[in-house]
């Protein structure tokens, strides 16, 4: 009687285990369809691409992939500015915003410039012209 008592414990217990595994598979916590894909169980799997993003640069959306952050301008801006002598001592984030402080070559006194965000383009202000327009042909 004990022994029947005890094998039915243990396979009422395999059942109940196997139902939970099951349950959480179909939740998406186990491997679910990536099953017998050759995926080591620590494998991070990349996120599926949907057909029409498939062939887009960088696979985003054309309005995202061509959207430009004031990260991305403050960084061109120092780039720009390093190549003709200009002194960057900082970028800081200010809000949305980021702040390039800035030395002329043969100058003393720091400047900084502003990079926010647009709409469709970043803004820039207090940056000579003909160097702005370098940094806005290579953003754009």
């Amino acid at each position: 009687m004990r022994l029947q008592l005890a094998r039915a414990l243990g396979i009422a217990a395999a059942a109940l285990a196997l139902a939970t595994t099951a349950q959480a598979q179909g939740r998406g916590h186990g491997r679910g369809h990536d099953e017998g894909h050759g995926h080591a169980s620590g494998d991070v799997m990349p996120q599926h691409i949907p057909p029409g993003l498939a062939k887009k640069p960088g696979q985003m959306p054309p309005g995202q992939y061509k959207k430009l952050y004031p990260n991305d301008g403050a960084n061109m801006l120092d780039e720009v500015l390093r190549r003709h002598g200009y002194v960057v001592n900082r970028i800081v984030p200010v809000g949305t915003s980021r702040y390039v402080y800035y030395r002329a070559p043969n100058g003393t006194t720091w400047r900084r410039a502003i990079v926010t965000p647009g709409t469709t383009r970043l803004g820039f202000s207090n940056v000579p012209s003909s160097l702005l327009q370098e940094v806005l042909n290579l953003l754009y």
